[in-house]
């Protein structure tokens, strides 16, 4: 009997020496199924990770939130941002609830050049968002898995974290907490929930504690539904508790609107702006405390500057003409979708004319005029500024150049135009009255089709 659990014992020793050496094997390069107890999963030490950061051969993949990767320094990291040449997979993707989900996040593994033949390291912060995705390629058929706490990274200054230069205007729900726990250390700042209609549907639903609803028709009015004149926008800013050292909040259930209203703010001369990333999902999916009851305006007696202190950030049809006549060392960016670009349609109920400024450069969008897919991860939240600059060079936009930003009505171009501002580029402004006001009159040159390259 002693004889036989010894044979036992020396069967599964065996078979797991076997198993382990199995799961050092590097994988043929096919993207196939593979059974997750053969994976490699292993940590890396930072010289190694140092050294092979432009190796081709691997790639390194920031695994925390958006925010984390865009600059703030969470989960107690020393310095915030990404270490130089990182992708992001957020783990906080898995978790998303959204159609054709799994073709999806095939997509930005393709996008992000995360393939299965090459050495993958994860890193975070917490411990938990790395292995979470680590179970998930592992599941795709990856094999050569490393981990990596980044605390050990950022916590010496020798070595390179990037991070976008107005990454703080971007903010993660849990400074948005901390805002409203710490009452902003006793200086004055303002919460808003961002949409069209007086109702607040999304608002009355539930909202962030001490929020006030906004109705887009604060801000802009049709039919060619640019901003409100300087002296109505000076009265919004008032009846809202507005001046220009208000440290302003703004998210919505769809965060163009918060943008939209954003834009505006800091045309009047609101000094710091802020958007909830990701916007009132990210409130939820951080679990914080949620209030239904509707909160009423504080009204100020003085703005406190005069309406527009920053009249450059947002320009009108006689600028827009200047800018495409000078392509030179400017351009106007068509922030729409291809086929309202191409004039196929006109992307709106309301807009009957199709087509394009003469001129104008295509920047991409999303897949009609309600989305901003192309600009967005899959989560929401801001899309990598690397890969937006990688797709502006594709179709010829010079972020040196002096770029306005147009869509249809302005609220598209007023995300991209933040997020433009987030990663640090000058001279950038909207083009307010976009397409609707460009195709009201027959004078002004447009163009139809794919734009001829040469």
């Amino acid at each position: 009997m002693f004889i036989h659990k010894k044979a036992i014992l020396f069967f599964l020793l065996s078979s797991f020496l076997l198993l382990s050496a199995c799961s050092n094997n590097v994988t043929s390069g096919k993207n196939e199924k593979t059974d997750t107890s053969k994976t490699a999963q292993t940590t890396i030490e930072t010289e190694e990770l140092k050294a092979n950061i432009e190796n081709e051969e691997w790639v390194i993949i920031d695994t925390r939130s958006n925010d984390a990767f865009n600059g703030w320094a969470l989960d107690g990291v020393e310095r915030g941002g990404h270490i130089k040449g990182a992708v992001d997979f957020s783990a906080s993707w898995l978790l998303v609830e959204t159609d054709k989900k799994e073709e999806k996040l095939t997509e930005v593994l393709k996008n992000k050049g995360i393939t299965a033949d090459k050495k993958v390291v994860l890193y975070d912060a917490n411990g938990k968002d790395a292995p979470a995705v680590s179970e998930y390629l592992k599941s795709e058929g990856f094999k050569n898995i490393y981990q990596y706490d980044v605390k050990e990274w950022a916590a010496n200054k020798d070595l390179p974290l990037e991070s976008y230069p107005n990454y703080e205007m971007l903010v993660p729900a849990t400074w948005v907490n901390d805002l409203v726990a710490n009452n902003n250390d006793g200086n004055p700042y303002k919460i808003f929930e961002v949409s069209w209609g007086e109702e607040a549907p999304d608002y009355k639903k539930g909202h962030i504690p001490g929020a006030v609803h906004i109705n887009t028709d604060e801000v802009e009015e049709g039919p060619v539904w640019n901003r409100l004149k300087d002296k109505e926008l000076e009265k919004f800013a008032l009846n809202n508790g507005i001046t220009v050292d208000t440290t302003v909040v703004l998210y919505g259930s769809d965060s163009m609107p918060a943008f939209r209203a954003a834009v505006i703010l800091k045309y009047m001369g609101v000094k710091d702006v802020r958007v909830l990333n990701g916007g009132y999902a990210s409130w939820q999916a951080a679990g914080y405390e949620v209030e239904k009851e509707v909160n009423s305006k504080e009204s100020v007696a003085s703005f406190g500057d005069v309406v527009p202190a920053n009249p450059e950030y947002i320009i009108d049809l006689p600028e827009a003409k200047e800018i495409l006549a000078n392509s030179d060392t400017s351009t106007l960016v068509d922030i729409r979708s291809w086929d309202e670009y191409i004039g196929k349609i006109s992307g709106y109920d309301y807009i009957e004319a199709k087509g394009r400024p003469a001129g104008a450069i295509w920047g991409h969008a999303g897949s009609d005029s309600s989305n901003l897919e192309d600009y967005r991860s899959i989560d929401n939240t801001m899309r990598n500024g690397s890969e937006i600059f990688a797709m502006w060079e594709k179709d010829g936009i010079n972020p040196e150049n002096k770029l306005s930003f147009y869509c249809g009505t302005g609220w598209r171009a007023a995300e991209v135009l933040f997020y433009a501002d987030v990663l640090g580029l000058e001279n950038i402004s909207l083009y307010d009255g976009g397409w609707n006001e460009w195709s009201m009159d027959s004078s002004n040159p447009v163009e139809k089709g794919e734009p001829n390259k040469n």
